[in-house]
């Protein structure tokens, strides 16, 4: 009887719960269960393909994050949500016709390979039928996301739910069908991926036209234009950062290489998702009291962030070995070396997005870019140095640096930003520099200290204990920590 009332008093509580808390909890739910059909389905991948036909799924994926800038201006990002309140009583106009622009540019991409494909192949080191496909699912996906991210934006969360999940289902299954029955099994796991976007995106493609009824508007393109071009820049270099490495991997020491690479990149940033999380809800939080000028509570709650992120993601790391073992196999063990580099470039990644956060509310994105630019070019540079002379392990070394680089040149920028806009600003006063220095240089000595236990498995256990216990002990402030943002 006790657990019936429990239960009704549970669905009572969310009953009453504003559609715009109840959008944000099916959301995560969604975004968990599409990183676990992920894991479920890489073990079956990584066993099924070999490493040459998984890197080469990898390098496709590599290769279309990058494109895709030029062929679609990354629209259904950057001035999306805005035009979404800018052009409040005309959305399906406005969506109808930026989908058209999206079909233009990606046809007028998709020209410039048509006029010399030999050539464009060579330097993507794929065939022609998968560089058709890629400018397929190019167009097909941004259209999808058009679609999800009006529901997103309006709380109509169910539809876009069902949607999301059927393609995170539909695409390895596909995929694994096409594996076992055809020889070229990274090409069919590819075009798996893709007839299931070209599927609906198609659908939603009609649908925006039935709706807007608008293929061209004068107004509405040049506004995004205006907006998301000079973003181009941001958007590249961070492609830049998640996927360059495994370009260069793969002309440097071969697509077998940017298997292990990939399979070790996907397990250290499983935690991904959390950060996107947690800052989803510190920025409003964080805004309101940026407006009210009470910065202290910003300093306490981030420190706290920033910590108990470290202590996931040292725990993620003393996981590593094992985890790659089950996901893909001895054949993938070597790769376990990849994984604290990678894992840290998260924390840092986590500490830029927070300085990040104030330029946005300051509008600066001017200095972002300048910020982003430099950390990507040295990027490139040490990549193609240190790959070349050290192996592709190297590259997840090179990438902690830049993001550290990346984390530096933000809150140069940011301070840059507060000083403009908030009278008597010191540095600061709006994040404690001082004390996350301190604890990004300890938790890279831990992360390079990590690596020499990963031979003595007992040690390593003995260490994740001691993490478990300390986080049940201070589990109290942890789960009073997350309350706050959640209700503030």
């Amino acid at each position: 009887m006790n657990a019936i009332k429990n239960v009704r008093l549970y669905y009572q509580k969310y009953a009453e719960m504003p559609v715009g808390v109840k959008a944000s909890i099916w959301y995560t739910i969604c975004s968990i269960v599409q990183k676990c059909i992920v894991f479920l389905t890489l073990p079956l991948f990584t066993r099924l393909l070999t490493d040459y036909q998984y890197g080469q799924y990898s390098v496709y994926q590599s290769w279309m994050s990058i494109i895709i800038i030029f062929a679609t201006l990354n629209l259904q990002y950057g001035s999306f949500d805005k035009a979404m309140v800018k052009f409040e009583d005309d959305r399906d106009t406005y969506i109808s016709s930026i989908q058209g622009l999206c079909t233009i540019l990606t046809l007028l991409v998709f020209i410039v390979y048509c006029i010399a494909p030999a050539f464009w192949n060579g330097i993507f080191k794929l065939p022609t039928i998968l560089i058709v496909a890629m400018f397929a699912e190019m167009l097909f996906t941004t259209v999808v996301a058009f679609w999800t991210n009006k529901e997103r934006f309006v709380y109509r969360y169910k539809p876009m739910i069902i949607v999301t999940l059927i393609i995170s289902i539909l695409s390895p299954l596909v995929g694994l069908v096409g594996v076992l029955s055809v020889e070229e099994k990274g090409i069919a796991r590819i075009l798996g991926n893709v007839v299931v976007y070209i599927g609906i995106g198609s659908i939603f493609y009609v649908y925006h036209l039935i709706k807007g009824k608008k293929f061209y508007h004068r107004e509405y393109w040049k506004y995004v234009l205006k907006f998301n071009v000079p973003l181009i820049p941001y958007y590249l270099s961070q492609m830049i950062f998640s996927q360059s490495d495994r370009i260069m991997i793969d002309n440097l020491c071969g697509t077998d290489k940017v298997a292990l690479y990939s399979v070790a990149f996907q397990f250290s940033i499983l935690l991904s998702f959390v950060t996107n999380a947690i800052n989803s809800s510190f920025v409003p939080w964080t805004y309101g009291n940026m407006k009210e000028r009470i910065f202290e509570p910003i300093q306490k709650t981030s420190n706290m962030l920033v910590l108990m992120l470290a202590c996931m993601l040292i725990l993620l790391v003393l996981f590593g070995p094992e985890a790659i073992l089950i996901l893909a196999g001895k054949k993938y063990y070597e790769a376990i070396w990849v994984i604290p580099p990678v894992a840290g470039s998260l924390l840092f990644l986590f500490l830029s997005q927070l300085s990040i956060n104030i330029m946005f509310y300051f509008e600066d994105n001017i200095s972002l870019v300048k910020g982003s630019i430099i950390s990507a070019v040295l990027n490139i540079a040490l990549n193609y140095v240190c790959i070349q002379y050290f192996g592709y392990i190297a590259a997840g070394y090179t990438t902690l640096l830049c993001y550290i680089v990346f984390w530096l040149c933000n809150v140069y920028y940011m301070n840059k930003a507060c000083r403009r806009n908030i009278e008597n600003y010191h540095n600061g006063m709006l994040y404690d520099i001082s004390f996350l220095s301190k604890l990004s240089t300890v938790f890279v000595m831990i992360l390079i200290a990590l690596t020499f236990t990963y031979p003595m498995i007992c040690l390593r256990y003995l260490l994740i204990v001691g993490i478990l216990i300390g986080m049940f002990i201070y589990r109290v402030k942890i789960i009073a920590l997350l309350k706050a943002l959640k209700t503030k």
